[in-house]
């Protein structure tokens, strides 16, 4: 698992990549492993810095 932030998008988005969530053999492919995890950087890092759950977002959908 990976977590990447978009620096194109507004707001930052953060995004978790997990490689072993798309089956290539369904048809998916490497997009299918990308979730939100929030909707922007500054968001995540103040949940994550105040000791809340980063996953919640990403466990929630």
């Amino acid at each position: 698992m990976y977590w990447h932030v978009s620096l194109l998008a507004v707001d930052n988005p953060v995004l978790l990549y997990d490689s072993g969530s798309w089956v290539p053999e369904w048809g998916e492919d490497p997009h299918d492993g990308l979730s939100y995890a929030a909707e922007s950087l500054r968001k995540w890092f103040w949940t994550w810095a105040e000791g809340g759950n980063v996953w919640r977002e990403v466990l929630d959908r």
